[in-house]
C-alpha cells in the first residue's frame, strides 16, 4: 500500500534548509567528515575502475548511514564518524539496501548508453583531438552535432532517475519498503506534489554551490552536508517519520512540530 505523505509550501524549502544547517552546527567536523567519506567512495572508480560495482553497491549504505547519524543528533546524542558504517550491520535492511545498489547501477548503465546514442557523435569529435587541432574549429564540430531537443531529453530523463531514487532510498531503509520500483513511483509522486518546495530548496542549495566556486569549491565541504540533513528532514516531514524533530534555539519545539517546519 503506497505511504502517506504530507504537503508543503514553497516556503518549506528554505526551512528545510534552515533544519539542516541548525543540525550540521551542532557536530559539524563529523558530518563533513562523513561527506568526505562518501566523496571519497564515489571518486573510487575513476582511481580504479575494477572497484567501480563495490562503490555504485557501497554508496546507498553510506547515505543511509548519514541519515541515521541525523537522526542520532535529533535524539539528543553524540555522533561518531564509524556511525556512517551502521547499516552494513542492520539485519533486515542490508538485502533491500544491496537491491537498491543495483537498481541504481542499472539506471546508470541505461543513462550512459542514452548519453553515447544523444551525444555519440560528438563524443568521437572530442575523442579525435590531439596536439595539432585547432581548439575553435574542435569547439564548433561539437557544438555542431549537439541539438537543444538532446540535452533536454538527457537533462529531463536524467532529473527523473535522481527524483525516482531520492526518496526511495529513506523509504527503503526507514520504512522497510521491499519494493524498489514501488519506492521510486512513490519518491516521484512525492517531487509532484511537493514541487514548489523543494524547487525552492533545489535554488537555494543551487545557489550556495555556485557562490562556492569563486573559493575553489571549499565551502561545499559545510554547504553538501547542510543539503543532504536538510533534504533528509524533508523527508521526515512529507513522509511524517516518526523520529523527534530537530530544535532550534530561539522556536519552542511544539512550535516547530505545529509549524511542520521540522515534522519528523
Amino acid at each position: 500500500m503506497p505511504t502517506e505523505f504530507k504537503t508543503f509550501t514553497a516556503g518549506f524549502g528554505l526551512q528545510w534548509l534552515k533544519a539542516g544547517w541548525i543540525i550540521f552546527k551542532s557536530q559539524p567536523f563529523t558530518f563533513v567528515m562523513m561527506y568526505l567519506l562518501m566523496v571519497v567512495v564515489s571518486l573510487v572508480p575513476f582511481v580504479f575502475p575494477p572497484l567501480q560495482l563495490a562503490a555504485v553497491l557501497v554508496s546507498p549504505f553510506l547515505t543511509a548511514g548519514f541519515y541515521l547519524a541525523v537522526v542520532k543528533k535529533q535524539q539528543g546524542e553524540a555522533i561518531t564518524l564509524a556511525d556512517i558504517l551502521v547499516p552494513f550491520s542492520t539485519k533486515g535492511r542490508r538485502l533491500n539496501l544491496f537491491r537498491f545498489g543495483l537498481y541504481q547501477m542499472g539506471v546508470a548503465l541505461l543513462l550512459s548508453a542514452l548519453l553515447g546514442i544523444l551525444f555519440g557523435p560528438a563524443l568521437e569529435v572530442l575523442q579525435s583531438v590531439n596536439e595539432q587541432s585547432d581548439e575553435t574549429q574542435v569547439l564548433a564540430q561539437v557544438i555542431a552535432q549537439i541539438t537543444f531537443a538532446d540535452i533536454a531529453i538527457f537533462v529531463v530523463i536524467q532529473s527523473l532517475a535522481m527524483m525516482a531514487f531520492a526518496y526511495a532510498l529513506p523509504l527503503v531503509f526507514f520504512r522497510d519498503e521491499p519494493r524498489i520500483i514501488q519506492a521510486m513511483k512513490q519518491s516521484l509522486l512525492v517531487f509532484y506534489r511537493n514541487m514548489a518546495p523543494l524547487t525552492v530548496f533545489g535554488f537555494l542549495v543551487a545557489l550556495l554551490m555556485l557562490l562556492s566556486v569563486p573559493m575553489s569549491l571549499v565551502p561545499l565541504l559545510v554547504v553538501m552536508p547542510i543539503a543532504y540533513i536538510g533534504f533528509f528532514v524533508s523527508f521526515q516531514a512529507i513522509m511524517s517519520v516518526s523520529e523527534p524533530p530537530a530544535s532550534s534555539d530561539d522556536t519552542p519545539p511544539q512550535q516547530q512540530q505545529q509549524s511542520g517546519r521540522f515534522d519528523a
